[in-house]
């Protein structure tokens, strides 16, 4: 698998070309990267917009999902999520805490435990930004016709569960 970041003979400016012909068929090895570059820098500019890392950035999406779903969330989620030490992880949430993004606190359920909440000012000030962000991935779905949109859904599933496995110790 060849990727450059360049444009390439299947390739224009925005990436390889979906309407290749059967000669020079796409590649979606190569689109995929190309699109999680591109998904990359755009969470680069949003957390640099909030004074946010990368990182920062996906654990308080992993947050706001699991608040927006009735989840708790506890650091160890956090670690696992983003494949990084607890150490790591502690430092990312003070600077999330310093921020004024998340809160800890103790778990309702195991007082021990710790539970990491959203602010109110992370949901209102996040909130629209990655809302923006959001519904303009989603206009791009529209141009999608009911039978495309499944085979794409299902291709992602695909690829979401292989690379969770990637780097996980098979028990047995």
């Amino acid at each position: 698998m060849r990727f450059s970041g360049g444009v390439t003979s299947s390739e224009d400016a925005e990436g390889p070309r979906a309407d290749a012909t059967a000669g020079d068929t796409p590649n979606v090895l190569e689109a995929l990267q190309v699109y999680r570059a591109a998904e990359a820098a755009m969470r680069r500019r949003t957390g640099a917009a909030m004074g946010l890392g990368e990182s920062d950035i996906l654990a308080l999406r992993f947050i706001l999902d699991a608040h927006a779903l009735g989840r708790v969330t506890a650091p160890k989620d956090i670690t696992e999520y983003l494949g990084i030490s607890s150490a790591s992880t502690s430092v990312l949430l003070t600077r999330l805490e310093r921020g004024g993004f998340v809160e800890r606190r103790p778990s309702a359920v195991d007082r021990r435990s710790i539970e990491v909440v959203p602010t109110a000012a992370a949901e209102g000030d996040t909130g629209p930004m990655l809302a923006v962000a959001n519904a303009q991935m989603a206009d791009a779905t529209h141009e999608l016709t009911p039978e495309e949109a499944v085979v794409v859904t299902s291709f992602l599933a695909r690829m979401r569960e292989t690379v969770d496995r990637i780097g996980h110790r098979t028990k047995g």
